[in-house]
């Protein structure tokens, strides 16, 4: 594992935990989400535009249908993952998203990206998955009344990050991180300024949510920078160090822990996360 790709998946880290949290606690999270990331991608959108136009950067057909894809994918992870926060807390929901995607990551930069994993590695992934569900197991979240639906949805977002992650790979290697990051984003931007249209929703968003939408883009990139040096299915799980944090401050901040029992078992959760982490990036 390159120490460089360890270095932009730590910043990513921190920076995707941060959106996440500011995510929450809006009293919106749906309409937040999308408003946060209209602006700064649209700039982004036409950065490209003018770049490709003025003959600084040319794309083949393929790679903006690379991008097209991965914009509709991201479109479609964050309304899912917003549906899920606003029907259940950030605790219940975040592990089984970010506990279902290394997994699907796995699957397909193993059997479809041609990706191979060394003889640690494997075992590495499994212990982040079963750290991220240790750390909240779904069927707790049904015993204590969460709605099934937020299950689905926050498994539905899982599904959708991994395979918007293994088109931005896919995309990465033929045009670099900053190019197809400002394709991906600049469609996503558009896609959900055409919906909150058609809901007749505000879209201008406030100088706080624009920050909020520069963080999730910025963590973006650098996950992007990763996918340029290192394979699908070793970026993702390494990604899942996020939890920690989101977990930290729903514990802490938030007040979400019932118990000392459910504590403890987070913090368990969060030490074979950070071992399955280590064991990843040791290969």
């Amino acid at each position: 594992m390159p120490p460089i790709a360890l270095l932009f998946l730590a910043g990513s880290a921190v920076v995707h935990a941060a959106w996440n949290i500011r995510l929450k606690g809006t009293t919106d999270p749906e309409r937040a989400a999308a408003r946060a990331v209209i602006a700064p991608g649209l700039v982004a959108g036409a950065a490209i535009v003018v770049a490709h136009l003025t003959g600084h950067m040319r794309f083949a057909a393929s790679t903006l249908g690379l991008g097209l894809a991965a914009g509709l994918a991201e479109l479609l992870y964050f309304m899912t993952l917003a549906r899920a926060y606003a029907l259940a807390p950030i605790s219940v929901v975040y592990p089984l998203v970010r506990g279902i995607n290394p997994l699907v990551a796995v699957i397909i930069g193993t059997t479809i990206l041609g990706e191979t994993l060394t003889d640690g590695q494997p075992f590495g992934i499994a212990l982040v998955v079963v750290g991220l569900f240790a750390i909240r197991p779904p069927w707790r979240g049904l015993r204590a009344g969460v709605p099934l639906r937020a299950l689905l949805f926050a498994a539905a977002a899982g599904l959708l990050s991994a395979t918007g992650s293994s088109i931005e790979r896919t995309g990465v290697l033929a045009t670099g991180p900053l190019p197809f990051l400002c394709i991906t984003w600049g469609v996503t931007a558009l896609l959900y300024l055409l919906v909150a249209r058609s809901r007749e929703q505000s879209h201008r968003p406030t100088g706080d949510l624009a920050l909020t939408g520069s963080l999730i883009i910025f963590g973006h990139l650098l996950v992007m920078a990763a996918f340029a040096v290192a394979p699908l299915s070793v970026v993702v799980p390494l990604r899942e160090s996020a939890i920690l944090l989101v977990s930290g401050w729903g514990l802490v901040r938030m007040r979400e822990a019932q118990s000392l029992a459910t504590s403890l078992l987070r913090a368990i959760g969060a030490l074979i996360i950070l071992a399955g982490a280590v064991t990843i990036a040791l290969g």
